[in-house]
């Protein structure tokens, strides 16, 4: 068979790319990871309130993560395929862009070189806002290119919904989003498009749908907003305004780097701008220049004009076209079958390679370090044991609210018969969904890293529920490294005011107060 001559057989290939990378990503923290990464346990929990957003995020990633959770018996492993399937949305958009103005291999080539770069290989794992965000914007550049292309309303249509699903993902998509809007305004082949009923549908449909979070924004006082101007901030410094946009871009260099030495195989050393293309072509180009110079361009001036820090994984969506790019602004100096197909190889072994390496970190890297990888976390033990000692003092079943430190508190409500609330920090602004008047009423346990109480929050959460009963702490033994200490958390009871238990505040100088349960 004539391989250049069939589409279908190119086709047939670019899924079995995807997909094996889809299985080995997947596969690899679930035989690995002994516990959920850290943002998936917040997302997790988060999910489970089913908000209309969160203090840190808008809700669509912990959404995903609670409504998957309860697929497998560990609540894990769901959240590891829907994060490769976000990678997978990645591969198939640049595939289907790049095949619409060029060969079916050199589409595949494209989308292969993704895997050169560390935002879609061993970053990949953790089900969070970035992820979900990087398949929003795969999805809203192709839907788009379509609607443009194309012209019919179900692709203007399927944009919206796509832009308001990056919205509801992560704020930065509306990087994208600005950019793709003056693209709109100023390219002279696309300029009439607003004559049309196209453009319009899209912005219906992406309003409508990202209505419901700016009534939330608006009912929490946009604390959304305010956590991502905290972690942008940084002291005044005229200095900052210059070293916060160039480490950003060296950050982002060394991300990429691994795509540009790949793109040699197709481009050569000698790179030249491209002359013989076609008013599609020309198009298509056009628009990937927006779709990656202009996020790009944003986010470098915003931080430049502010001083602001931009993190690293913000780049992750910028780069998804970033090969798509390449093959339409630059001569191929190779774009033979071969050649393609051996890129595709190259960047899958690659693939490969660094799942090998995160999965031997999974396995050996707490008894190497001899300090507990967040994957090594032994949730499900302290979940058990959370629910011996509240059912110690009397009660049935999960306590309604775990209290405390988020990381032990949310391990200790993912890995439960059932979802559990999670106060974390008890913190109102962290959970506003949390009353304190039902934790008095209906009990609830409060955990935190090490037994000691006296750190000042401690002692202030516990003067606020001056009933609770001090429990001996948990030790739980390392399964992986049995030389390390035990993992010790510290412990209260909170029993419900209907029970007349605990009337006396306890004694909290000390880790080693009145312990209603010794069970380990």
């Amino acid at each position: 068979m004539d391989l250049e001559a069939s589409s279908s057989v190119w086709t047939r290939w670019f899924w079995i790319f995807a997909l094996t990378h889809v299985v080995v990503w997947s596969l690899m923290p679930i035989l690995t990871a002994a516990n959920a990464p850290l943002d998936t346990i917040e997302m997790i929990y988060w999910g489970n309130q089913w908000q209309w957003g969160y203090y840190k995020h808008p809700p669509l990633p912990a959404w995903l993560a609670a409504g998957s959770s309860n697929v497998f018996s560990d609540p894990a492993w769901a959240s590891y395929i829907v994060a490769q399937a976000c990678i997978l949305a990645c591969l198939w958009a640049v595939w289907e862009v790049v095949r619409d103005r060029n060969q079916p291999w050199i589409a595949l080539a494209a989308a292969a070189l993704l895997e050169a770069c560390a935002f879609y290989n061993f970053t990949t794992i953790e089900l969070n806002n970035n992820m979900v965000r990087r398949a929003m914007t795969a999805l809203t550049v192709l839907f788009l290119y379509w609607a443009i292309t194309k012209g019919r309303l179900a692709y203007w249509a399927a944009a919206g919904v796509f832009v308001a699903l990056g919205m509801l993902s992560k704020y930065d998509h509306g990087m994208l989003v600005l950019s793709l809007v003056v693209f709109a305004a100023i390219h002279p082949q696309v300029r009439g498009l607003w004559k049309t009923p196209g453009p319009y549908v899209l912005i219906g449909v992406s309003l409508l749908l990202f209505a419901p979070h700016i009534w939330w924004m608006v009912e929490n006082d946009f604390i959304t907003l305010k956590y991502i101007q905290d972690r942008t901030h940084t002291e005044p410094n005229a200095w900052n305004h210059l070293w916060m946009p160039a480490r950003f871009l060296g950050e982002q260099l060394g991300s990429i780097a691994g795509m540009l030495i790949g793109s040699m195989a197709l481009l050569g050393f000698f790179w030249k701008w491209r002359t013989d293309l076609n008013e599609k072509d020309r198009l298509a180009r056009d628009y990937l220049l927006a779709v990656v110079v202009g996020p790009l361009s944003i986010a470098v001036f915003a931080s430049l004009a502010t001083g602001g820090m931009i993190r690293s994984m913000l780049g992750a969506p910028i780069w998804i076209f970033l090969p798509a790019l390449l093959v339409m602004c630059f001569e191929r100096r190779r774009q033979d079958p071969l050649t393609c197909g051996r890129v595709a190889v190259a960047c899958a072994t690659l693939s490969v390679i660094f799942a090998i390496a995160v999965g031997v970190r999974n396995t050996y890297g707490t008894a190497i370090r001899e300090k507990y990888l967040r994957v090594d976390y032994p949730g499900d033990q302290l979940a058990a044991e959370v629910q011996l000692r509240w059912q110690s003092v009397g009660q049935v079943g999960q306590p309604p609210t775990i209290a405390g430190s988020w990381w032990p508190a949310g391990n200790a409500s993912v890995y439960a018969d059932r979802p559990v609330d999670v106060y974390p920090e008890c913190n109102p602004h962290c959970a506003p969904w949390i009353d304190e008047t039902n934790i008095h009423d209906r009990g609830a346990v409060v955990v935190w890293e090490n037994s000691e109480v006296s750190p000042p929050h401690i002692r202030d959460w516990l003067a606020r529920f001056p009933t609770a009963i001090v429990q001996k702490p948990i030790e739980i033994n390392h399964v992986k490294a049995p030389q390390l200490p035990p993992l010790t958390i510290g412990i209260v009871i909170i029993p419900p005011r209907k029970t007349g238990m605990g009337e006396k505040p306890p004694e909290i100088a000390s880790s080693d107060g009145p312990a209603a349960s010794d069970k380990r």
